[in-house]
């Protein structure tokens, strides 16, 4: 099933490299079309291309500089780059501290059910301005998995091949999600579309951290615009819908003080603005996949053991 190849560029030390591009590997909605280890020498070059499929690289150890169209962004070890289909890709070594990357190439299938997962990726991916951030999450772990895999082929490997590729792809995610919304931050001043993003998302932290309840369709009025205008401004910006946002943050607030508050889980979910504690729990149960009241149990339970 796997085309491995192993291949050593000019200029590489070592190059695992495991190419699918006339044949990709279909995992759901995901198309695996290369994943590799490539470590560098002094004076390395990924060597100029026109990039056909999403990839994305991960800086383990070293440093250089990775360019797109032409644009250059120096990398270092811990750092996740993203290549978009039909940009000018191509990267360059540092001549002392020569970097180390693993890499992974893929495209997504819409025609299959299971696209709906990953729509949102896609879109937030394409809209990326800066294709630089720093992995916040660990993906070097979900790396390592799919060679080790690779390497020692055996029974479930292609299944646990495919939750490694899931797991890059949404920790990836992830970490680019937390770093537009210091983007918008940084904008605000010589954008004025940016700085309406930067006012949604303050005024949706801002009430969220005072546990002042929000309904979304009254921020337009709050902000002086229609809701309407302010919903698709944020979503052709950043390519997430405001609610989808606001239940991100609201998850997260709501974690915040089932871990570290003495509010009850009533409380909590009062002040997050749900309509009763049946609705909190449902939503938080699909979200994480058990319920809040759970969650304090495993947090309590691990700070006795810690204590013990």
């Amino acid at each position: 099933m796997f085309e491995d190849r192993k291949a050593v560029r000019k200029g590489a030390k070592f190059h695992f490299d495991n190419i699918y591009y006339n044949n990709p590997i279909s995992y759901d909605a995901i198309l695996l079309y290369q994943v590799g280890d490539l470590g560098s020498s002094s004076g390395f070059s990924i060597g100029g291309h026109d990039q056909f499929c999403y990839e994305i690289s991960y800086i383990a150890s070293g440093s250089g500089y990775y360019c797109s169209n032409d644009k250059s962004y120096p990398v270092k070890a811990g750092d996740i780059y993203i290549s978009l289909p039909g940009e000018r890709h191509d990267g360059h070594a540092d001549a002392s501290d020569p970097f180390r990357y693993y890499y992974i190439g893929f495209g997504f299938d819409a025609s299959r059910s299971e696209y709906s997962s990953f729509a949102q990726v896609q879109r937030m991916l394409d809209q990326v301005k800066i294709p630089i951030t720093t992995d916040k999450f660990g993906i070097e772990t979900a790396f390592r998995g799919i060679f080790n895999e690779l390497i020692n082929l055996r029974e479930y490997s292609d299944a646990l091949i495919k939750s490694y590729i899931y797991q890059l792809i949404f920790l990836t995610y992830r970490s680019f999600f937390d770093s537009w919304e210091k983007q918008y931050s940084r904008q605000y001043e010589t954008d004025v579309n940016h700085g309406i993003i930067y006012e949604i998302i303050h005024h949706i932290d801002s009430n969220l951290e005072n546990g002042t309840i929000i309904k979304l369709p009254q921020l337009g009025e709050a902000l002086g615009y229609s809701y309407s205008h302010l919903s698709h401004l944020f979503s052709q910006k950043t390519g997430h819908t405001i609610k989808q946002y606001f239940n991100r943050r609201r998850f997260e607030k709501a974690l915040e003080w089932l871990k570290g508050s003495t509010l009850s889980v009533t409380e909590i979910s009062a002040k997050l603005g749900y309509q009763s504690i049946h609705t909190f729990s449902k939503a938080f149960r699909i979200n994480y996949g058990f319920s809040p009241t759970d969650y304090q149990q495993m947090i309590g339970n691990h700070k006795k053991r810690t204590i013990d």
